[in-house]
């Protein structure tokens, strides 16, 4: 166990990550938050989707103070190195310290979205010697893949009109807007064939790239294993019969394999062309993802893709929507809208790919689930859409962010900075559900989600718990 100040946000987040909690699989750590907050004598309530609503009442001085709610999630996103043989499904998350910076110690995301702000609210209600108004905490589900636990709970288990999210991953800024967005998959059937037997076979991997959150990381360059496999397996000479790429459609794809066929004579070829390519690869991203590699293993049989069919793949990953769409006319440096094509998988006689559109308004998420039903129409592929989640619209007369941006500035010396981003947040259900729902997001720095990299600033959690209480202190 690291002993790490705040004490009881570390302990409360090493706890938390030692229960898997994948997303639609919250089930064990919401009991265990359940079973916590009675023992302790809260009202606590645990709905159908295993949402949690734990009230306390306010410290002295605040009885007739109107209620806050602090809101974090309760799953994580579950990635790791391929070397790595952590199992999401059983296994506790390790974590070590490195300087100023905490992460995994076993090649996996650390859990710190959003373990860090179920962390801190458990503190907080724990604390006695706090100063705050009515406290309802909000810990919810799923938010990771469909965003059902805030689309769902019902507002007759909270009172609250202020909602402090702890979902965000930088200290000086205060979240005010976030964007919409809905997942997609798309399926086309295929057909394989047999290998002529003078066919000699290859694993073909992607690996080393960079990743990250595919929202908030999109604008970052990073590459998409996906789109390199695609680029490397062009050649009509080289033929394809498997391929499995990426990990999650919320996260850019790493990572990546085919199995590729070759006809007898042609290994020297494949082998120079796989050597060239990852020169080129290396040096279009030799910022962005500098452990970037191509490598070839030789391979058991497989039946290959039918030539037609092998056309399609590389076709509809070309013409898929895939990055940035627009950037934001009225923020400069902020995206509008985007999509990320986050596996891969051919397998079962079909194309399997998962996505993630996201926009500033469902206008233009809209637009670009067009160009997907084209898409699909033009191959007769079967596309169905889910987990739509709205914008969350910019306020500039947010009192709660207002008052926000004055405490930062009276603790710290400096500016807390108001933005929107590029992610979707749960900030946005509870508007849905309740316009007159004032709102922020804030939280220590974090980076590198949705990633084996992710990794948690020690300072920072110090830093925005002192403000996070000191905040609730001058809410009265």
């Amino acid at each position: 166990m690291l002993n790490l100040e705040p004490k009881r946000v570390f302990h409360f987040f090493q706890e938390i990550d030692k229960i898997p909690r994948k997303s639609g699989d919250e089930k064990a750590v919401s009991d265990f938050i359940l079973s916590w907050a009675r023992e302790l004598g809260f009202d606590v309530v645990q709905d159908e989707y295993y949402n949690l609503v734990i009230k306390k009442g306010p410290s002295a001085g605040y009885e007739i103070s109107k209620p806050v709610i602090i809101q974090a999630h309760l799953d994580m996103v579950c990635e790791k190195t391929p070397e790595s043989s952590h199992d999401f499904t059983k296994d506790p998350i390790t974590l070590r310290a490195d300087g100023d910076w905490v992460s995994s110690d076993c090649g996996t995301s650390l859990g710190a979205d959003n373990g860090i702000g179920v962390a801190y609210a458990m503190a907080i209600l724990e604390d006695d010697q706090l100063a705050h108004p009515p406290l309802e905490v909000i810990f919810t589900v799923c938010e990771e893949s469909t965003f059902d636990g805030a689309a769902n709970i019902s507002t007759d288990l909270y009172e609250g009109k202020r909602i402090i999210n702890l979902d965000h991953s930088v200290d000086n800024q205060v979240l005010a807007g976030s964007c919409g967005g809905s997942g997609i998959n798309f399926e086309l059937p295929l057909q394989w064939e047999k290998a002529p037997a003078d066919g000699r076979f290859y694993k073909l991997y992607v690996e080393g790239m960079e990743g990250g959150h595919s929202g908030e990381d999109i604008h970052r360059g990073r590459g998409s294993a996906i789109e390199l496999l695609i680029r490397l397996i062009r050649d009509e000479e080289i033929h394809l019969c498997s391929m499995k790429a990426g990990s999650y459609r919320l996260a850019i794809p790493r990572d990546g394999c085919c199995t590729v066929m070759v006809k007898d004579g042609q290994e020297a070829y494949l082998e120079q062309h796989v050597a060239e390519m990852r020169e080129v690869f290396r040096k279009e991203y030799f910022a962005a993802a500098p452990e970037l590699n191509v490598r070839l293993e030789k391979a058991e049989a497989e039946d290959i893709l039918a030539a037609a069919d092998k056309k399609k793949v590389v076709q509809i990953i070309d013409l898929f929507p895939n990055g940035i769409a627009k950037m934001n006319g009225a923020i400069p440096g902020v995206v509008e809208s985007s999509n990320n094509v986050g596996t891969i998988d051919l397998c079962d006689g079909r194309l399997f790919l998962t996505a993630e559109t996201r926009a500033a308004y469902m206008t233009t998420v809209q637009d670009i689930l067009d160009k997907v039903d084209s898409l699909a129409a033009i191959f007769g592929a079967e596309v169905t859409y889910f987990g739509d989640y709205v914008p969350w619209e910019y306020r500039p007369d947010s009192a709660l962010r207002l008052k926000a941006q004055e405490v930062y500035q009276q603790m710290f010396g400096e500016e807390m900075h108001s933005l929107v981003v590029h992610a979707g947040i749960e900030c946005a259900m509870f508007i849905e559900k309740d316009p007159e729902m004032d709102a922020i997001a804030v939280g220590p720095n974090c980076e590198y989600f949705h990633s084996p990299g992710e990794r948690m600033s020690i300072k920072s959690t110090q830093k925005m718990y002192q403000f996070v209480t000191e905040l609730l202190k001058n809410l009265k």
